[in-house]
């Protein structure tokens, strides 16, 4: 049953382009999302060599960058996909930094980081020490890479998402074979 769903849903998805006019996600503008990724970089660069206090410049920091881009989101300087991975990672940043003193938020932190690295780096979160640490700042800095090829490659994604779609919608289904006469008795 569940691989019946699992086809049906694949289809749907494939016959999209079908019925639809024009499922393109826009591209914006890369120049506001690589101005974006790299004040990320840059915060931590800053906070590593001045040694800021981390709670009060990262919070500072996290806000301005999902204000901005909220505002380029508005403006269609970046596109919904991108702004989404953005504020997720944003997130996931604040997640880590943010303190928790009572444990209150604690099974929904580890439940967002265990996905957020077990989908960013394809790894079983290790939850404590400072190896589960490292994997959430691997998985960080390795999002922000993804966020930035994904940017770099925009144009070739829908050029090949339109290709795609031409190549099936081209496509003639197999003819069904005439029914076999009956044999003679």
């Amino acid at each position: 049953m569940i691989r019946k769903l699992l086809c049906c849903a694949l289809l749907a998805a494939l016959a999209i382009p079908v019925f639809a006019e024009d499922q393109a996600v826009p591209i914006g503008d890369k120049k506001v999302g690589y101005a974006l990724l790299d004040g990320i970089g840059q915060m931590f660069h800053q906070m590593a060599a001045t040694g800021a206090g981390v709670p009060d410049t990262l919070e500072k920091g996290i806000q301005q960058f999902m204000a901005d881009a909220k505002k380029a989101k508005a403006q269609n300087q970046i596109n919904p996909v991108f702004y989404r991975r953005y504020a997720y990672l944003l997130a996931v940043i604040k997640m880590v930094a943010a303190p928790d003193p009572g444990g209150i938020l604690s099974p929904v932190i580890d439940r967002e980081l265990g996905q957020f690295v077990g989908n960013v780096l394809g790894e079983e979160w290790k939850r404590s020490g400072g190896e589960a640490l490292g994997q959430v700042a691997n998985a960080i800095a390795y999002e922000i890479i993804d966020l930035q090829m994904y940017v770099d490659n925009l144009e070739a994604r829908e050029k090949l998402r339109k290709a795609w779609d031409e190549k099936f919608m081209k496509a003639t289904p197999a003819k069904k074979d005439a029914a076999p006469a009956p044999a003679d008795r």
